[in-house]
């Protein structure tokens, strides 16, 4: 399909589109913690994925490559979010805000909200995507002990701060 893409196949870049869109809308959500704003990130990152395909020189690499300029948009769309908007504004509207199912929830989404980007990324792939450790990993571009390391490592910062904020112990 990449191949039939970097051939100038519209069809093929719309499947590519269809199959990469949500896991990149969450990568980009890990790391601008808005959906609107990861939305956004993430149509940008397709628009010049689409304009630098036949820069790609390893077709199988596609979705690392894809996951790269993904974070790349939304690295560079948090810059000029934090340079535009006052610091008291981003407060307000950086954490994931608390869902309705209670206030537990919104103490474990402010925790992964503090998680150092690369452990965000992979906790909100993998929980709130669905996703194994063998799609994180191909989307990465890493090994899959390297996910299962990091998820762990993760699950364990989460662990800390919720026992810090005051969440009971299990």
């Amino acid at each position: 399909m990449v191949q039939a893409a970097r051939r100038g196949d519209a069809e093929a870049f719309g499947s590519l589109y269809q199959r990469h869109y949500a896991t990149m809308v969450w990568l980009a959500y890990s790391i601008l913690l808005d959906r609107n704003l990861a939305e956004d990130a993430v149509q940008q990152a397709f628009v010049k994925a689409c304009e630098k395909l036949a820069d790609l020189k390893r077709v199988d690499r596609f979705s690392a490559w894809l996951t790269q300029i993904c974070r790349n948009e939304a690295y560079q769309l948090a810059r000029s979010r934090r340079r535009s908007v006052p610091q008291q504004a981003r407060e307000s509207t950086c954490v994931a805000e608390p869902a309705a199912e209670g206030p537990d929830l919104g103490l474990v989404k402010e925790a992964v909200a503090q998680l150092a980007p690369m452990y965000r990324e992979i906790v909100v792939l993998h929980y709130y995507n669905r996703m194994d450790y063998r799609q994180i990993a191909q989307t990465f571009g890493i090994a899959g002990h390297t996910v299962r390391g990091r998820l762990f490592r993760a699950r364990r910062q989460i662990e800390r701060t919720l026992r810090k904020n005051g969440f009971p112990e299990r």
